[in-house]
């Protein structure tokens, strides 16, 4: 992403104390929305207005991007009178302020000073409480769908709640995450949160950057991972996604012929990077719904896909959707919202998803599904 004109810096302290920051616009009922992009933490405070994500706008700061699993249908773009941008590795937090005095009248100096993550416990209680056997039976429909030639792909997902301690915060949950899962980006939109570590697009320029994810292991399992026939397949049926929705937006494609490992903590997944050149008048936002939702979180062909899970899963929420910032210029990043929950009543709502197909095992995908799920409150439980 390039310069944000109108940047100033605001103020100096520990970049661990961000998250104590966030944790005291929670307080204060301050409205936030938080995208990690580009190597950096972008902050949304205040009243959010809508905004244009692409280039030509008169628009100087960051517009932030979010969906539900239903991308075309709930995409939503804000602009923040207030916008911080905090560096991974550096002290200093810069601001941008759409309105002149946002920051002194959202007193941002007075809570970042105040800013501090104190040592708490456990952030969850209780035993997490998954529904296995109704996740099993959308396993069941779902290769009952393929094995009659509806779909060659369908992702279904398991929900999971757990009871939240006195002292949980999203700020607190975030801190614990981006510990456990460094190379993963945080998000936070209304409510929602989580560490995703798929990127669907990013733009710089006329650059088209992807990597999408598909074909999980655990954390020693890579050399089965590599070698799993039913991996690869669920893995190649997105990238081939992919390439057919991308045809009308680069004029260039370049897609390696096999897939890499990505390193998710936990969990290992098989990746394909992508790069393209695109085509004039080509936007992100374009781009982002040409492609969303993919075959990580939707199935194969699509259109199908989509409409069976509306009828499984009408819960999915934002779960599956899309988060992400484009800069003035329009260039930017977004995240696959996966990895993640949301906050309930004193309740953490957990949703985590597997790809079916023909060579689906149903006890290894209802297995997966747990593996996902563990990985959100098992980050949270961490000191």
């Amino acid at each position: 992403m390039r310069f944000l004109s109108g940047l100033s810096m605001v103020g100096s302290f520990e970049s661990g104390r961000f998250f104590g920051f966030i944790a005291n616009l929670e307080t204060n009922h301050i409205p936030f929305q938080l995208v990690e992009a580009a190597g950096s933490l972008y902050l949304g405070v205040g009243e959010a207005e809508e905004c244009s994500p692409d280039a030509g706008s008169d628009r100087r700061g960051p517009c932030f991007l979010s969906s539900g699993f239903a991308v075309a249908e709930s995409l939503t773009t804000r602009s923040y009178p207030v916008v911080l941008i905090a560096g991974r590795d550096r002290l200093e937090i810069d601001v941008y302020e759409a309105s002149p005095g946002s920051a002194i009248k959202l007193r941002i100096l007075e809570l970042a000073s105040q800013a501090h993550m104190a040592p708490v416990g456990p952030l969850l209680q209780g035993e997490r409480i998954h529904d296995g056997d109704a996740t099993a039976m959308r396993v069941r429909l779902a290769k009952l769908a393929i094995d009659q030639g509806q779909l060659s792909k369908l992702v279904v997902t398991g929900r999971a709640t757990q009871q939240l301690t006195k002292g949980f915060s999203i700020g607190a949950a975030l801190a614990r995450m981006k510990k456990a899962h460094p190379a993963s980006h945080l998000y936070c939109v209304d409510g929602f949160f989580g560490a995703s570590p798929e990127l669907i697009a990013a733009k710089s320029g006329h650059l088209l950057s992807l990597r999408p994810l598909a074909g999980t292991a655990l954390r020693g399992g890579q050399v089965s991972l590599l070698n799993s026939a039913k991996d690869l397949f669920e893995h190649r049926l997105l990238v081939e996604q992919l390439r057919d929705d991308l045809g009308g937006f680069v004029k260039e494609l370049d897609v390696p012929k096999g897939p890499v490992l990505f390193d998710a903590g936990r969990l290992i997944h098989l990746a394909t990077p992508m790069r393209g050149q695109l085509l004039p008048g080509a936007s992100l936002v374009s781009v982002v719904l040409a492609i969303a939702p993919t075959a990580a979180v939707s199935g194969v062909p699509r259109p199908s896909a989509v409409e069976m899970l509306r009828q499984m899963e009408p819960y999915r929420g934002m779960y599956a959707g899309v988060v992400g910032i484009a800069d003035p210029f329009g260039d930017g990043e977004v995240y696959l919202a996966i990895r993640g929950a949301s906050v309930g009543a004193e309740v953490l709502e957990l949703i985590a998803g597997a790809g079916i197909v023909a060579d689906s095992e149903i006890d290894a995908e209802v297995a997966e599904i747990e593996a996902k799920l563990d990985v959100v409150t098992r980050a949270l439980n961490s000191r």
